[in-house]
């Protein structure tokens, strides 16, 4: 991270970079679906088979750029700042349960 941001810039910067690592764990898991969705065609045949390994060759490399992206980012934020975005991005049920308290 950039010495020289402050921490406004630096929780922007960490948003920003988890809504794409949203995207890439988005994306990997509809390649996986659409992959598991050829095999439940009618008539599997070798041809199809072979664009299910495709799909999910695919995915799996999809799903391999979204967690080497998370790792790259846990090594660039500092702990405090993921801290500090505990609420954003917990599930909205936990969020209520805090709000009873």
């Amino acid at each position: 991270m950039n010495g020289t941001m402050t921490s406004d810039q630096a929780i922007a910067c960490l948003n920003l970079a988890l809504e794409r690592n949203k995207q890439l764990f988005s994306d990997a898991y509809h390649l996986s679906h659409a992959a598991l969705d050829l095999l439940d065609q009618p008539h599997m045949d070798a041809e199809k088979f072979t664009q299910y390994q495709r799909k999910r060759r695919q995915a799996d490399l999809k799903y391999l750029e979204a967690i080497e992206h998370l790792r790259l980012i846990m090594a660039e934020y500092p702990v405090h700042l993921f801290s500090a975005q505990n609420s954003i991005h917990e599930p909205q049920l936990r969020l209520r349960d805090h709000d009873k308290l």
